[in-house]
């Protein structure tokens, strides 16, 4: 499993390559939007943040590893065209600038995922998701999906436990 973090996270800088996250978010959306895919490897958008690290650790929840991770699949799969007929593709600024902006989101656990939300989209952090990597690795890591918010009142249901 050591083995598997440090590949992701070597992947992870060699990709980088002097951009910043932001930037890497930004090709790869860049890449989806020209050819329609892109071969830009899981990356990693910075640590777990002390709130998130502390309601895990006090409610017995384990996350795989101190980083969060995107990719490009995902990526391109929340900007899919069922979600678009719905009107629930988070916009591109968004995307990028999430890594940055998710310290002063709003935080809440459902009881199997966190969720950050900005009352207009929210970013599902899957802890523990199992990742392929270069087609054979499996990786375990704290995963996100993103998606438009419908209802913002979703965010009073009991099952969501603001942290």
């Amino acid at each position: 499993m050591y083995f598997a973090r440090l590949f992701v996270s070597l992947q992870f800088v060699m990709e980088l390559n002097g951009k910043s996250v932001e930037e890497l978010i930004a090709m790869v959306l860049n890449d989806i939007n020209q050819k329609g895919y892109s071969s830009v490897q899981p990356f990693s958008i910075g640590k777990v943040e002390e709130r998130m690290m502390l309601y895990a650790q006090a409610n017995a929840i384990t996350l795989a590893s101190d980083e969060l991770y995107m990719s490009a699949k995902q990526l391109q799969h929340c900007m899919r065209a069922s979600k678009a007929t719905k009107g629930l593709v988070v916009e591109n600024i968004e995307l990028i600038s999430f890594p940055s902006n998710r310290f002063q989101m709003d935080l809440y656990y459902d009881g199997e995922c966190f969720i950050y939300t900005n009352a207009q989209s929210k970013f599902i952090v899957h802890p523990n998701y199992k990742m392929k990597i270069s087609r054979e690795l499996v990786v375990q890591v704290n995963f996100i999906t993103a998606t438009k918010i419908k209802d913002p009142a979703e965010f009073t249901l009991p099952k969501y436990k603001k942290i």
